[in-house]
Parts: C-alpha cells; sequence; structure tokens
C-alpha cells in the first residue's frame, strides 16, 4: 500500500510545529547555559516518528573540566569524587530511608537509630581527610564541590578570593594540588586501616 501525500497545509502545519519545538529548546539552552551548564539543542524523533527537538546538558565542575584537560590525574580526580560521595554517604543522602516514600521501621537498635555502617566508615574517612588537611585547603576543596563556587566557569572567582591568587595558570596548580593532597589522603587511610 503505497504511503498517502501529504497536503500543503499538513506539510506548513508539521513545520511550524517543529519551529516552535526548536524555539523551546534553544530557550531552555539559553537558561541552562546561563546557570553554567554546557547545553546544546538536539534533533530527536517522537513517538510517531516525527522530528523534534531536545537539549543535551551536563554540568561541569573545576575537578571535570581540569580532568578533560589533562591538567589533573585520574587518581585526584577520582579521590576527589570519592570524598564527595563520602561527605554526601555520612549526611545521609545516598541512603535509601531518605527517600520520601520510604518508612523504615525496626525493631533492632535504639529507637530513632537510622545511622548505617556505610555511614558510620563514610563519616570516619571524611573526618580523617578533614583532620589531614590545611584548614585553607578544607575550605577550598569544600568551596569547589559546591555547585555554584566550583563551576567550571566560576572556580577561578572562587580561588582568587579564598587564595588572593589571580594568575590562572597558579590557580590550576592550586587546584591539582589539592586534588593530589586529597588522593594522597585517602591512599594513607587505606594503608593505616
Amino acid at each position: 500500500m503505497a504511503k498517502r501525500r501529504q497536503t500543503r497545509a499538513e506539510i506548513l502545519a508539521e513545520l511550524e510545529r517543529q519551529a516552535k519545538a526548536k524555539a523551546a529548546a534553544r530557550v531552555e539552552e539559553g537558561r541552562l547555559k546561563a546557570i553554567g551548564a554546557e547545553a546544546s539543542v538536539i534533533e530527536l524523533r517522537d513517538e510517531q516518528g516525527r522530528k523534534t527537538f531536545g537539549v543535551r546538558a551536563r554540568r561541569v565542575d573545576v575537578f571535570q573540566f581540569l580532568l578533560e584537560r589533562k591538567a589533573i590525574s585520574q587518581d585526584s580526580f577520582d579521590a576527589v569524587r570519592a570524598y564527595e560521595v563520602d561527605v554526601a554517604t555520612a549526611a545521609g543522602a545516598n541512603t535509601p530511608e531518605r527517600r520520601p516514600d520510604h518508612i523504615r521501621s525496626s525493631t533492632e537498635g535504639a529507637p530513632g537509630q537510622n545511622m548505617s555502617q556505610r555511614q558510620i566508615e563514610a563519616s570516619k574517612r571524611v573526618a580523617w581527610i578533614e583532620s589531614q588537611l590545611y584548614p585553607r585547603d578544607l575550605k577550598l576543596l569544600v568551596a569547589l564541590l559546591d555547585s555554584d563556587t566550583g563551576s567550571q566557569h566560576q572556580w577561578r572567582a572562587t580561588v582568587e578570593a579564598l587564595r588572593l591568587e589571580r594568575n590562572e595558570r597558579a590557580q590550576t596548580a592550586l587546584v591539582r594540588d589539592l586534588a593530589d593532597t586529597v588522593a594522597e589522603i585517602r591512599a594513607g587511610w587505606r594503608k593505616a586501616a
């Protein structure tokens, strides 16, 4: 059976629908770029196979930015990410009990006790790392892990504000040194444990 040809009105309506979808995607792309994300408009197909548009975006922080430019090593990057996960786990953000649809009921332990072993271990690692860092390094690390002050567009201003360093190469060296220090401290934790 032959495919029915579209009428001129149907073709124009489809072109108008695509133009509106592309304009909406560009607005969203602009909004995401304004908050520091990398964004681009992409062409997609909907359920009926018609062309539509969407936005692909990712938010890049200073550590990802420097890793992609080979300014820090993969091991140092992994150590910073592991510290970040430990902080979230210690705070209970990565536990299933924190889900809003989860009701926890247990007859084991004291009433109100909802600390998992993973949280306790993560808390110990966080405390170890934070005790080994100089206070100014810890303050910089916390600031750079914040999604606002550590974004790829804001991190230089953060380093300048906390360390009074304006030279871009020196700023990169400070962040690389910080990431390397976190990696060394984590390696020391594994040896001590």
